[in-house]
């Protein structure tokens, strides 16, 4: 069963997972944007279960970069509680292109909800579909409040949730609103009379603005939890985000062994078999992901490390993303925005100045001192 709301019952919702996510490199360059961990769950194991609760139970995920690696993990869904259906696109068609062809393929003749794979939300789904009948919308955007709406597409709304306004990425000499699009939305099966048939599509660029102008597209404020991750820092903020509302006074997994003489400073996050030696310090805001080993004398701070990372003694890590698999090497010193992508090596006493971002499978013996360097 869905969820029903009234007579109806809203239990399809379509997962846009297929793209290149090339701002996120060298992360994506080894896996989709959608499997990145976030807390040591890839970010689409969060969102699938966020629908499930919802009563949501067929799921169609669009996908196309590394689609194999998304099929291999979730299958046809049952471990997870839900049916899952794939829809491949042959060639890039946008976020609004593979929206009208899944509806006619799979026969969606209700209410269904368009989720982009890319953000982290705590968005009670039944709350906004109960909004989007309440207005007899054709379709509900999901908005969250940020601080610079320039990034995203703002929106204006009336007193009644109706979208009056929507600008992508409005200059700052036009931002009227803090409200932006999440990247959920609730909509009618007659919404696809409004795509046109040419591709790509962006839904921001060539649908919304004609729902706007027809006045049949509604937003529903989300005040909680809300991060997309399209580049690094966001990803990172993803993470502390989630952090801070599931764990504030930290976690460390029952099959982890940190020394007694470690001091953990909350929140932090430290995940099965992960090994941390004596006299380290971490924290604030550090994810360590499964099976990362952390040497004595160690400070890491407002980091994430992910999987079968290697981090010798006395290492120093401040603001960095360290790759899948990668090997720190003794008194080495990785500097605020430095990105490692899986499987990189840093040789002993290496310095990484500000905003260094390695590609995988590379190694690094010299210092990096010019700030946002890029090792290909």
């Amino acid at each position: 069963m869905g969820i029903i709301i009234g007579v109806k019952v809203v239990s399809t919702a379509i997962i846009l997972a297929g793209g290149f996510a090339t701002r996120l490199r060298p992360l994506t360059l080894t896996r989709p944007k959608a499997l990145l961990p976030i807390l040591n769950r890839p970010l689409l194991d969060w969102i699938i279960e966020r629908l499930r609760v919802a009563g949501i139970k067929e799921i169609i995920l669009s996908v196309r970069y590394l689609a194999d690696m998304i099929k291999c993990r979730y299958g046809d869904g049952s471990k997870f509680g839900v049916h899952i259906h794939y829809s491949e696109e042959v060639k890039p068609l946008g976020d609004g292109g593979p929206i009208k062809g899944i509806v006619s393929e799979f026969g969606i003749n209700d209410t269904f909800l368009v989720v982009y794979g890319d953000i982290f939300f705590d968005t009670d789904i039944r709350d906004v579909i109960k909004f989007h009948e309440s207005r007899d919308a054709l379709a509900t955007m999901v908005l969250a409040e940020v601080d610079d709406p320039s990034r995203y597409g703002m929106a204006v709304i009336d007193s009644e949730g109706r979208i009056k306004e929507f600008i992508e990425k409005p200059p700052r000499e036009l931002i009227k609103s803090r409200l932006v699009n999440a990247g959920i939305y609730v909509f009618e099966p007659e919404v696809t009379k409004y795509f046109p048939s040419r591709l790509p599509l962006k839904l921001s660029r060539d649908i919304i603005p004609k729902l706007v102008d027809e006045g049949v597209i509604f937003g529903y404020v989300h005040r909680g939890v809300w991060s997309d991750i399209g580049v690094p820092k966001d990803y990172m903020k993803a993470n502390f985000y989630a952090l801070n509302a599931l764990y504030p006074q930290g976690y460390v997994d029952k099959n982890a062994e940190v020394d007694p003489n470690v001091e953990l400073v909350a929140p932090i996050f430290i995940s099965d078999n992960v090994v941390i030696k004596g006299m380290s310090k971490l924290g604030p805001y550090v994810v360590i992901n499964s099976n990362s080993k952390v040497g004595s004398q160690v400070r890491i701070s407002e980091s994430i490390i992910l999987e079968d990372v290697i981090i010798e003694d006395a290492v120093v890590i401040k603001g960095s993303i360290i790759g899948r698999g990668s090997y720190v090497g003794k008194w080495a010193r990785l500097c605020e925005g430095v990105v490692l992508g899986d499987e990189v090596v840093v040789g002993d006493e290496v310095l990484l100045t500000k905003n260094t971002v390695v590609l995988p499978y590379k190694e690094i013996s010299d210092d990096v001192l010019k700030e946002g360097q890029v090792i290909l």
